[in-house]
């Protein structure tokens, strides 16, 4: 196998939380698909018990990963063989469900194959351990799909084996990146935390046999996680030499999790253009504002080139609105009185499909917190029920007064609005909803990334024009800043991960350029180092989007319909846009 010394910023397995749906057709060919993808599914879920149980497939409940390297060795000779069988079936046979299907398997085929061929999460990345250890146990004990006695007891078994699977990570890691291992530090502090303080409320309510041999096996396992946090302080942390980027293999990635027809230097050419049109627009929504709240300011004669008088006019702006921001205490609840405008919204213009399900909003645990401002949770894809939820970032404790008033300054009570509906409400929560009543299992399982991401922000586009915040050119304002951030983030993913961009530079970039606080600025150089692909998705799932819109407005001309246009886009479940082209100009 061939095993070249890149890093990886954790496991990509995103979205395993939707429904089971119909995704069998009939003929001889089908029955032969279907059974090659039960057979690749079950073995993936072998290999990666702890994704299993997140996607609601419980077989496997009382096992942990085994990332030895004759383990990895059999999983990459399975996947070969998956490959051959699936290169025999005759695609012209297949229902066009099950073509889709194969489809999104070829992708995740080669997937697979570039983590154990290449990025080789296990031997350069301590996350993907730490992400275990916290997953294995925390689904089991949240999820509610069986009595607490029967998870309780998964549990047991897995923690039984949390010990083991440290001595492996030991043996195993060799020379990660230094942001991984310092990141991975830090969580296992808190997933510590976890099991000390908090697993016992868990358990609360299961049979006290149950209850107490649950957290005997957790007190004994304990000093093994103080032990291994150690190792990673005094052993792993020297010796994290290793590249966090990852060149070539960055390219062949974000095109699997894409599904994308725009070639990469076309998507470059449309974002550095736009980076200097969305700038211009922000001028101009300042140049009446800035009469007002600068009066004794001549802005017409201003000196200098347009990048210098751009910077000045949008600063001074920016500088006047980010006064009005929530207090630290106050940043969830602001986001949830924002979702709630936002559903509103939605419900009374039907300018987006609100669904049925509720989404509660809550604070992100810290031991799950990685640099990301949200998380969705929601039922797994083989679960009959569930609850979504979706859990926003606490200001880390650790942060200096002056980077908590950088934050909220940043997420004032205009760019709150625009956030939230990129990342709460609608978010992604309402293609991965829609997606579980209307999916194949396939894309419940694997959901497209580029269209899940890049819907909300199509939606948030258009919110302004479509009439939400009265118009408000301060909330314009906040609008065109996030476009701009969005725009950026997929030029900074690519020019880190395929490039040489340094920190200095990014963080230049973003506070100048794109008018974000140190603070900001700096949250989005650590996330886009650890997750290597998501500032990339979005902006090309909404390039794709953008391009089928074009396509509708040219077919239908005046009968171009935009809130249809939003609709059908995720009523056919998360396809890749390119897939959704007949579908969707239809």
């Amino acid at each position: 196998m061939k095993k070249a010394r890149l890093a990886v910023a954790g496991t990509i397995v995103l979205f395993l939380f939707l429904g089971l749906g119909n995704l069998f057709a009939q003929s001889a060919e089908d029955s032969k698909f279907q059974k090659l993808l039960e057979s690749y599914l079950d073995e993936y879920w072998k290999f990666y018990p702890t994704a299993a149980t997140l996607a609601g497939y419980y077989k496997y409940n009382d096992k942990l990963e085994d990332p030895s390297s004759g383990n990895v060795d059999k999983r990459d000779e399975t996947l070969k063989k998956f490959n051959g069988d699936m290169i025999k079936i005759d695609r012209s046979k297949l229902s066009v469900e099950n073509q889709q299907a194969l489809n999104i398997l070829f992708d995740q085929l080669d997937l697979e194959f570039v983590k154990l061929e290449n990025t080789l999460p296990w031997e350069y990345n301590p996350l993907f351990y730490n992400d275990i250890i916290i997953n294995s146990v925390h689904a089991l004990l949240t999820k509610d799909f069986a009595p607490i006695d029967t998870r309780i007891k998964s549990a047991t078994e897995r923690v039984k084996l949390i010990p083991g699977l440290i001595k492996r990570a030991k043996g195993e890691l060799k020379t990660p990146a230094q942001p991984y291992t310092e990141a991975a530090i830090k969580q296992m502090g808190y997933i510590i935390d976890f099991y000390r303080n908090d697993v016992a409320g868990l358990v609360a309510s299961a049979s006290d046999a149950n209850k107490q041999l649950f957290l005997a096996e957790v007190s004994k396992m304990i000093p093994a996680l103080e032990d291994y946090r150690q190792y990673l302080k005094n052993e792993l942390l020297p010796k994290s030499t290793g590249n966090f980027r990852l060149q070539d293999v960055h390219r062949r990635m974000i095109q699997r999790l894409s599904g994308a027809a725009i070639s990469q230097d076309e998507l470059i050419s449309r974002a550095t253009s736009e980076v200097k049109a969305i700038r211009m627009e922000m001028l101009l929504v300042c140049y009446p504002l800035h009469k007002i709240m600068y009066p004794e300011v001549d802005i017409d004669k201003l000196q200098g080139d347009q990048d210098t008088i751009i910077n000045r006019i949008v600063k001074d702006i920016f500088d006047k609105i980010k006064t009005f921001h929530p207090t630290a205490d106050n940043f969830i609840p602001a986001v949830n009185a924002s979702a709630d405008r936002l559903k509103k919204f939605g419900q009374e213009t039907k300018f987006f499909p609100v669904p049925a399900e509720n989404l509660s909003i809550k604070p992100m645990p810290p031991y799950f917190a990685n640099f990301s401002l949200s998380r969705l949770v929601g039922p797994g894809a083989y679960d009959n029920s569930g609850s979504y939820s979706l859990e926003v970032m606490q200001i880390p404790s650790d942060w200096s007064p002056e980077k908590v008033q950088g934050f909220l300054e940043e997420h004032n009570n205009f760019l709150i609005d625009m956030m939230t509906a990129q990342n709460v409400f609608p978010g992604t929560f309402v293609p991965l909803a829609t997606t579980r009543k209307a999916g194949s299992l396939m894309t419940k399982l694997f959901p497209n990334m580029a269209l899940t991401l890049g819907w909300p922000l199509y939606v948030e586009r258009n919110l302004i024009s479509a009439g939400y915040g009265d118009y408000d050119l301060r909330l314009r304002l906040a609008q065109l800043k996030l476009m701009l951030k969005n725009v950026m983030d997929f030029i900074i993913d690519l020019n880190i991960h395929q490039g040489g961009m340094t920190k200095d530079q990014v963080m230049r970039y973003l506070t100048v350029t794109g008018f974000q606080s140190e603070a900001e600025a700096e949250r989005k150089w650590d996330y886009l180092v650890l997750n290597p692909g998501m500032g990339a998705l979005p902006y090309i799932g909404l390039q794709e989007i953008l391009d089928l819109e074009k396509e509708a407005q040219m077919t239908k001309g005046q009968s171009f319909n935009r809130v249809e246009f939003i609709t059908k886009l995720i009523s056919n479940s998360a396809l890749p846009p390119s897939l959704l082209r007949n579908l969707v100009i239809q």
